[in-house]
């Protein structure tokens, strides 16, 4: 073993404190960054996987009312070009869930589909599919979140329902209940699976189901562009063909079915930065620190020059020890990873997303990120700074000169003013100019880490605040297509009787219609025959007159025969099918100008507190490739009791306040918002910020209701929605959805679950870093001056005289970069903050309050206190004998 290896132990010993430190954060980081990334990897595959695994649909349309036969072939037809399409029935229906047993209360919705065979087939991770009437088989996380498991009963609008299965559904891996929504929402809402029985007697229940169609093109693997077109194509044929579309969402727009992996991929660069972060740093703080070394040992350094050592052999020496901690750190780190820390990982997924039964995949490239690149990166850069080191001659070494000249040996002149103690104090903080810097930027990232992880609470409770109070009224209801709350007690009850005629086959109506037109034409051939006998009586004509009256009975038979049907259909008898006819006949339906009155009398004071508004939604182009963002268009009325100091009218536009913070439009600029049912491009003029309304989680753009009517060519009576501050009672057929603050709540709520689960772990993160940085690089400090310490000991200086000087000059450094760090740190979380939201819908305004910033500051410095008493005790640890070392 040659002289220089010999040496390597003893360094390792003397400063085993030191390596130890960078072992643990190195490993420790990589450890965790493996195992996520591992975790993240093996759910991508499984993503990947499932949409040929459980035949995941390319995309859903929506429409009002169900779709007929010739509508639905219409927009088969009009694909035929691109190979084809296959719609598939995909009804569902919103159902309120209740525990039968220890409910709390809370409002919770669960999305029922009947049982899905042929696409978006579910995975069960425990019991079995629905098979009777009340068996329901629900979401793995909804169950999880509330404590529901099979066996257990449930109410479903009212109606009993039985447990039978735990499952995930391939098109809500992300439980979100409007694909506009920002986050997901796992405690509030969730799916289900019902057989067809089931369906039907929930929608008997009062269920008012969405008439969506899933579809999958023949050719699956036709591109972006040619599948949007095909998509837009089938839109405009159902349009053309009468059907009202309320929805189009192709696959890859349909959060439920990408978020999830874009949330993965998102982490995974995040986790990736994080970590090429530390290790710069890392990197950085070992050059630091083999310089104090170089330094301390630059005596040796020269006499091992003078004796014949090559540079190359000193330098792979003083190496040596970095490589090989940082070596096995990277290797640990790694390991310890995927046998710890995938399962944890892949937890933090699993609590918030619907994912079939985890497996992992294993990836080299992982092993190349996690300890390959950390590895050569921390020798690469801790080589660089050696080699810049070793340019010096040996008598430069010799004397001390090989970390060039110093503040103090400048020739840097102190004011005589000022006293011994603050000179001193200066004078170790310019010896240790590159030692501070260091420390201070280390300070900044970990102090950045700790006040997102204290900020991360107080920001989600600020958006779920603004989310609740951005509802002007109770509630929000939303319409399918216009509907009156005002009519008379005779106009609800012809609305009533079409509605429940509506309620059956068609088919079965339009037999009875038939039927009594064959039944009329009968009729009038048998009075033509009477008249023909009574004017030329004869054998002939008396019976053909005959033979006409014969034919009439036989029509009235068969009317009769098809009432029968259209009320067995209707559970009630034929007198009163014939009665709900005759008063659905009263009303002019082939009219566009008459709009359904509610068949449900909601009181005039309830109406009268009720107001219309109308609303759209349009696509923004973000730029960048980020996507589109989904805004909502509405138009009110000019003196709306809920949209109250709302400008609009004569064609001004306002702005909601989230809008402007997110884009940072400027005034006078114009915004273009696409259709993307119609394809039509709308522009708007921001005119400044007097047309700016509401808090900055307010994503929508207002005009009057009938400035929206021109814009979007409606009737100029059209509205499709009602604000009110007392619960309205609508007809299902035409309801959509009734938002509430407690359903903005539940998204803050859920904004708050999701990231509480990282913050401990982001704060103890933070912490262990602050401890870290400051002990290592503090302590290059101490021993840097190990030999003023010592002389200072050999003058007479007590221990604690010795730690005032010393230790107060770091604790004031130290106390600097906590406190001047805070504006950038505040700058950055805003900046990455914004980066990483602008491609998710909504915008979150960065909120860090007062008691944030004072509790990592807080923080930061109560570690300091403990690396400060480690100091106290190696400057208590310098002996006398440094003193009499020979330095030339």
């Amino acid at each position: 073993m040659t002289p220089l290896a010999k040496r390597l132990p003893r360094e390792l010993r003397r400063n085993i404190g030191k390596y130890l430190g960078i072992f643990l954060l190195m490993c420790g980081s990589i450890a965790l960054t493996s195992g996520f990334l591992l975790a993240a990897h093996s759910i991508g595959c499984l993503i990947d996987d499932m949409r040929d695994a459980y035949t995941i649909e390319d995309g859903r349309v929506t429409t009002s009312f169900e779709a007929t036969d010739d509508q639905l072939k219409a927009a088969e037809d009009v694909v035929s070009d691109v190979g084809g399409v296959t719609l598939y029935k995909n009804f569902s229906i919103d159902a309120v869930i209740k525990k039968t047993a220890g409910d709390d209360g809370t409002k919770r919705t669960l999305r029922t589909y009947a049982h899905r065979a042929k696409v978006d087939i579910a995975s069960y991770c425990e019991g079995k599919e629905p098979k009777t009437d009340d068996e329901v088989a629900i979401d793995r996380v909804f169950a999880t979140n509330n404590d529901l498991a099979v066996g257990d009963k449930v109410e479903l609008e009212g109606r009993t329902y039985t447990i039978c299965g735990i499952m995930t559904q391939p098109d809500s891996q992300a439980l979100f209940l409007n694909n506009s929504d920002f986050t997901v929402n796992t405690i509030t809402y969730g799916v289900a699976e019902i057989s067809d029985a089931g369906f039907a007697a929930l929608e008997d229940a009062g269920g008012a189901p969405a008439y969506t169609y899933s579809f999958t093109f023949t050719d699956r693997d036709l591109s972006t562009a040619d599948r949007i077109d095909a998509e837009q194509d089938m839109v405009e044929a159902l349009t053309d063909a009468d059907a009202r579309v309320d929805d189009l969402i192709d696959a890859d727009s349909n959060q439920g079915i990408g978020y999830a992996r874009d949330d993965v991929d998102g982490d995974s660069m995040m986790w990736m930065t994080l970590l090429d972060i530390i290790i710069v740093i890392m990197a950085f703080v070992f050059v630091v620190l083999t310089d104090a070394t170089i330094e301390e040992e630059s005596a040796i350094i020269g006499t091992l020059l003078a004796s014949g050592y090559r540079r190359r052999e000193i330098v792979l020496h003083y190496l040596a020890l970095p490589a090989t901690v940082g070596v096995i750190a990277a290797l640990l780190g790694t390991a310890l990873g995927v046998v710890f820390f995938t399962e944890p990982m892949r937890s933090l997924y699993y609590g918030s997303y619907s994912l079939p039964p985890f497996q992992v995949y294993w990836s080299w490239g992982i092993f190349v990120k996690c300890a390959v690149v950390p590895a050569a990166a921390l020798i690469l850069i801790t080589l660089a700074g050696l080699l810049r080191k070793m340019g010096k001659t040996p008598l430069q070494f010799l004397r001390h000169e090989a970390s060039g000249k110093s503040g103090t040996k400048r020739g840097l002149q102190l004011p005589e003013r000022m006293g011994f103690v603050s000179r001193f104090r200066l004078r170790i903080f310019l010896r240790n100019l590159g030692n501070f810097a260091t420390l201070f930027v280390g300070i900044a990232f970990a102090s950045l880490l700790l006040l997102f992880g204290l900020a991360i609470l107080p920001t989600m409770t600020h958006y779920a605040d603004n989310l609740e109070t951005s509802l002007v009224a109770e509630h929000q209801y939303t319409l399918k297509a216009p509907l009156e709350l005002e009519g008379t007690a005779e106009e609800r009850e012809q609305w009533a009787a079409l509605e429940r005629l509506q309620s059956v086959d068609g088919a079965l109506l339009s037999a009875a219609r038939d039927a009594d037109d064959e039944l009329d034409d009968a009729a009038d051939a048998a009075q033509a025959a009477a008249d023909a006998a009574t004017a030329s009586p004869s054998a002939e004509s008396l019976a053909a007159a005959q033979d006409a009256l014969a034919k009439v009975q036989d029509k009235k038979d068969a009317l009769y025969a098809r009432l029968d049907d259209l009320a067995d259909a209707l559970g009630c008898d034929r007198d009163e099918a014939i009665d709900l006819i005759d008063k659905a006949s009263k009303i002019d339906t082939d009219n566009d100008d008459i709009h359904p009155v509610n068949t449900i009398d909601n009181g005039a004071g309830a109406i009268a507190q009720a107001e219309k508004y109308a609303v759209y939604q349009l696509q923004y182009d973000r730029g960048d490739g980020n996507g589109q963002e989904t805004i909502s268009v509405y138009g009110i009325s000019p003196d709306s009791r809920y949209w109250k100091d709302l400008n609009v009218g004569d064609g001004r536009v306002v702005f909601g306040g989230g809008l402007l913070d997110k884009f940072g439009w400027s005034e006078g600029q114009k915004v273009t918002l696409r259709d993307k049912y119609e394809g039509e491009n709308y522009s708007f003029e921001y005119a400044g910020k007097d047309y700016v309304w509401g808090s900055k989680s307010d994503m929508n753009i207002y005009m009057s209701i009938d400035d929206f009517n021109e814009l979007f060519d409606n009737d100029a009576a059209y509205f499709n929605g009602y604000v009110s501050d007392e619960k309205l009672d609508l007809d299902a057929r035409y309801f959509a959805g009734d938002t509430t603050p407690d359903d903005m709540r539940a998204v803050g709520d859920q904004f708050i679950g999701m990231m509480s689960k990282m913050i401990g772990m982001m704060i103890g993160l933070a912490v262990f870093i602050f401890l870290l940085f400051m002990y290592l690089l503090t302590k290059a400090v101490i021993d840097h001056s190990a030999r003023s310490i010592s002389y200072m000991k050999v003058f007479g200086y007590r221990d604690s005289e010795i730690s005032h000087l010393y230790i107060r000059s770091i604790t004031l450094c130290v106390a600097a970069s906590l406190v001047l760090s805070l504006p950038v740190i505040i700058g950055s979380l805003t900046a990455i903050f914004r980066s990483m939201l602008l491609a998710y819908n909504g915008n979150i305004e960065i909120y860090v309050p007062a008691w944030s910033m004072v509790a990592c500051v807080g923080i930061g410095f109560a570690t300091y206190l403990v690396v400060a008493l480690l100091h106290m005790r190696s400057i208590k640890r310098v002996g006398l004998a440094e003193a009499l070392k020979v330095q030339e």
